[in-house]
């Protein structure tokens, strides 16, 4: 049937509405969600009654959880330790489990009776909330279960029984199974039944590629104390700022991130002020969070953060969980840890894949010291510093790869780098409204859902045809990506789609220049296939505008 106008879909040889046809698509999970979810229900079967999966931020781990309360069925307790942690928990239920009734308990909200009840831990924990639950749950979920050792976690999973033989299920999920301050998890868990890494989840194409700098500050951090495993914040946030760091902080921001969307971690409030009011002296649109902002405040930051207003947020210590903006393609670690699971939490904020995101760069900001277990880039991910900071992740855990394997093998090494990605990037181009990406008789596009601006819709568009396709709706932008993926495969496009393909350097051909020109649109010197190729793929109105920006470079 003939739904909505879309008012922002083209056609490709111009810039006529077009009408929506509605076939929408299930979401298919991916192939390594499906294996976690599995792993947790065999894990039961055999008698484990406590479990754990580990998934770096932006890989889905909430839908995992979602997929295995869908799968058991039975009532089920969502547990989650921050407010904006139970929106996207109900939101990724609502997309995996449409029709199941989802209630909320946090703040003034006790909708305890429902199916799969989402609560704050903060509220579920009080005495006389804890009493007003029903306690017959099949399952519990621990989101960001690295934090399940805490007394208010432990009095919630005693009063459903979780330590109780014949209770409930209960899976935990979180990106770091390990705590900077030692204790065990396996305190609450009895084992962790899946785990992928960053490099897996880097190299299978789930998220972004990854540089790295390091900015060296000339203040030695032995002379900081270390209290529960990490730098005690109060004397770190003293020798950064005895050491000049906003100044350095922003000075690296301008050298080397101008043009990205970056969050800076910092161990304390006035280095967050500090460091913002640095960044603008620079010309670079700057702001400061911090646990005390008002909630409408921080929203108001974070909203210009993603819409491009503003260019940097400096935060002390806010940002490490429950922040999602995929757009963020710079990060300042001006937080020196010695916490790999923190320095984990912090990378993961700019690791999520975007349209035309090629990676994500990180400055670490270290000062002179004799330990070994200081954590940056180079040390999490075990590679060569000079290759990460050049080239990437990807090629420096190839080059790894191949310096491991040549070592085992000696004479026998085989180089084979590109087949270590399990799936290609696209050229996607930003019209001003949507994004698009080229095939044989069209073009894929990626666009905001009209209802919902976090989710996204992805249709496909032929030449001469007055109606698109929709591939999917109201999907998370790396389900929407995935299906954008999938649809240029389908029509054999994918050298047309490919970033680094060859015709693109080329020189613009007659046949591109004539379209071109019956539009409209003065052809730029030194134009190239690649070039004109984008230009056409956005389409007539938004060409113009992209005309002038290659005209100023």
């Amino acid at each position: 049937m003939l739904a909505r106008r879309s008012g922002l879909a083209q056609l490709v040889e111009g810039s006529d509405p077009v009408m929506t046809v509605e076939t929408v698509s299930a979401i298919e999970p991916r192939p390594y969600q499906c294996e976690a979810v599995d792993a947790v229900l065999r894990a039961h079967d055999r008698g484990l009654q406590r479990v754990l999966v580990s998934l770096p931020t932006g890989t889905g781990k909430t839908i995992v959880f979602a997929l295995v309360a869908k799968e058991r069925g039975g009532r089920t307790l969502i547990l989650v330790h921050r407010d904006e942690l139970v929106r996207q928990a109900v939101e990724k239920l609502s997309l995996v489990w449409p029709d199941v009734r989802v209630g909320i308990v946090k703040a003034e909200l006790d909708q305890h009776d429902a199916h799969v009840v989402v609560a704050s831990v903060q509220t579920l924990s009080r005495p006389k909330r804890l009493e007003r639950v029903t306690m017959n749950f099949s399952t519990v979920i621990v989101d960001e279960a690295h934090h399940a050792v805490a007394p208010s976690y432990e009095r919630i999973l005693e009063a459903v029984g979780a330590f109780q033989p014949g209770g409930p299920l209960v899976l935990g999920v979180t990106a770091t199974p390990e705590r900077a301050d030692k204790k065990a998890l396996g305190k609450v868990f009895q084992e962790i039944v899946y785990r992928k890494t960053i490099e897996e989840m880097v190299l299978s194409g789930y998220l972004c590629d990854v540089r790295a700098l390091r900015v060296l500050l000339a203040v030695s951090l032995d002379k900081v104390k270390v209290r529960g495993g990490d730098y005690d914040e109060k004397q770190l946030s003293k020798a950064l700022l005895d050491a000049g760091a906003p100044s350095a902080i922003a000075e690296a921001c301008l050298a080397f991130a101008a043009d990205r969307k970056t969050i800076v971690f910092v161990p304390s409030v006035r280095l967050a002020f500090k460091t913002a009011e640095q960044l603008r002296a620079r010309g670079i649109a700057a702001a400061a969070v911090h646990g005390g902002t008002p909630v409408e405040e921080r929203r108001d930051i974070l909203e210009k953060l993603r819409n491009g207003t503003i260019k940097a947020v400096a935060n002390c210590m806010v940002l490490t969980e429950g922040f999602d903006e995929p757009s963020v393609d710079g990060l300042v670690i001006a937080r020196p840890t010695l916490s790999r699971p923190l320095y984990i939490q912090m990378v993961g904020r700019g690791l999520r894949i975007w349209p035309g995101k090629e990676d994500c760069l990180i400055l670490d900001v270290v000062g002179v010291t004799e330990r070994h277990d200081l954590v940056t880039a180079q040390t999490l991910f075990d590679v060569d510093g000079d290759t990460l900071e050049r080239q990437g992740l990807v090629t420096a855990l190839a080059q790894r790869s191949q310096d491991e394997r040549f070592l085992d093998v000696l004479g026998e090494l085989v180089a084979r780098p590109v087949e270590l990605l399990g799936r290609r990037k696209l050229h996607w181009v930003y019209t001003g409204e949507v994004y698009v990406v080229p095939t044989v008789d069209g073009r894929i596009v990626l666009k905001p859902n009209i209802y919902d601006g976090s989710l996204w819709d992805v249709v496909r568009q032929r030449r001469g045809w007055f109606m698109e396709e929709v591939l999917g709706e109201k999907l998370p932008l790396e389900w929407a990506l995935g299906k954008a993926e999938d649809a240029v495969r389908e029509d054999g496009a994918l050298y047309l789609a490919d970033p680094n393909a060859k015709w693109r350097m080329r020189p613009a051909t007659q046949k591109q220049i004539d379209v071109l020109r019956r539009w409209g649109i003065p052809v730029p010197k030194g134009l190239t296939c690649g070039q004109a190729s984008d230009l056409i793929t956005a389409g007539r109105d938004a060409a113009r505008m992209m005309v002038r920006r290659i005209q100023s470079q």
